[in-house]
């Protein structure tokens, strides 16, 4: 365990830097059906690939050349600079506008009716200060995107939610709701809770509000006021904010930040909490990537196959009220759907039960085997034939096969 901050105290955190151009991208196709193979050229906002759900369709962030395509990602070889025409954007509001910014690339799941919007600025984990710098600097963009976001959800009510301590110069007609600038209180449950005082579940909608980050805000606005998709994200490194292209490779970006990488570290994209390791330097980012930190070897976590203690440490820290070593010993021994029983859907997976674990458990990662294996499981048969899953009998059935 490591003396690690929970502050989400951003401080002055300068402007967006733009870093040079990469050679080559490899763009991920998590979620989505490629339309292009490979040898084919693309300009910069080329569709790439189709998104499967609402997360938004690919677009290449660079023109180049196709040189390899998979299940997982596309490698483009960079060429000349050249851009496909903008599109103007539909006078209609609604579900028009939303299927519009979802084929530009758009994560629209957050875009939906609802009385009330609740626009987080809270930042996600500790040492991620996106928000900060487009609040401040491409504050237009950002009021783009809310105007845009307003068509869409046609709200009454607008909720600003900040961290005590950090600036966040409130919006037209909006309230503005502080909350202790601790981890992991900028999650969306946890936000939601803090303006509704209900509670929701971790992946589903809370009741009568949507919940748009700064971040998701200045995406649409970048893709209205460009009329192209949207083909960058914001990321924190070495303490400071970039605008980086979607694809661009590990390497790149931690030469780009004078950093190296030694045997035996991780790469970790996004926050430390929550983030995911790196399979290998080449690895591009997502849309959704927020940061990218060098976790050094001497101060790595290093999980052991270790039985839980019992000591309860991690159910006094969890934020849902749930009992984390439990679901890690069910996942643990296969028995996923056991692991209901101990309400695993309510886990936002913010990674402190592992922090805090003495046996040293990998327990985030066992709770998100979990509910891979859960989700497999409810995908196994076809909606029409699949009961209500009752967590009770399954657990019985997987006692009686063992």
């Amino acid at each position: 365990m490591t003396d690690f901050s929970f502050s989400l105290l951003t401080g002055d955190t300068g402007p967006l830097a733009k870093g040079a151009r990469p050679d080559s991208l490899r763009v991920p196709l998590e979620g989505h059906r490629p339309v292009l193979a490979e040898g084919d050229q693309v300009l910069a906002g080329t569709l790439l690939a189709k998104a499967r759900d609402d997360r938004g369709d690919m677009h290449a962030p660079l023109a180049g050349i196709i040189r390899e395509v998979s299940r997982f990602a596309m490698l483009i070889e960079v060429m000349e600079e050249r851009r496909v025409d903008p599109q103007t954007a539909p006078m209609e509001g609604g579900d028009i506008l939303r299927r519009w910014l979802r084929s530009m690339g758009i994560d629209v799941r957050p875009l939906r009716r609802a009385p009330v919007l609740i626009v987080n600025a809270v930042p996600p984990e500790p040492g991620i200060s996106i928000h900060d710098p487009l609040l401040r600097d491409y504050r237009k963009t950002v009021e783009l995107g809310l105007e845009t976001a307003r068509r869409v959800v046609e709200y009454a009510r607008l909720y600003l939610m900040a961290a005590r301590g950090n600036r966040a110069n409130a919006f037209a007609d909006c309230t503005v709701v502080h909350v202790p600038p601790v981890y992991p209180n900028g999650l969306p449950p946890l936000v939601a809770k803090a303006v509704t005082g209900r509670e929701h579940l971790p992946g589903q909608h809370p009741e009568n509000a949507a919940i748009l980050s700064v971040s998701d805000l200045y995406f649409i606005g970048r893709v209205m006021e460009t009329g192209r998709p949207l083909t960058q994200t914001v990321m924190t490194i070495a303490g400071q904010n970039h605008l980086v292209h979607v694809g661009t490779p590990v390497d790149f970006l931690v030469a780009e930040a004078r950093g190296t990488v030694e045997d035996g570290d991780h790469v970790i994209l996004g926050g430390l909490m929550r983030g995911i390791p790196a399979l290998n330097t080449d690895q591009g980012v997502a849309k959704d990537t927020t940061g990218l930190h060098i976790l050094r070897k001497s101060a790595a976590f290093v999980p052991v196959d270790a039985p839980c203690l019992g000591c309860g440490e991690c159910e006094r820290r969890c934020p849902a009220r749930i009992m984390p070593g439990m679901i890690s010993r069910c996942s643990e021994f296969k028995q996923f759907a056991r692991a209901e029983l101990f309400h695993i859907h309510s886990c936002m997976e913010c990674g402190i039960c592992g922090y805090w674990c003495k046996a040293k458990r990998p327990l985030l990662q066992y709770i998100r085997l979990a509910k891979y294996e859960l989700a497999l499981l409810r995908s196994a048969i076809t909606p029409a034939e699949r009961p209500p899953l009752d967590p009770t009998k399954e657990a019985l059935r997987e006692n009686s096969d063992a």
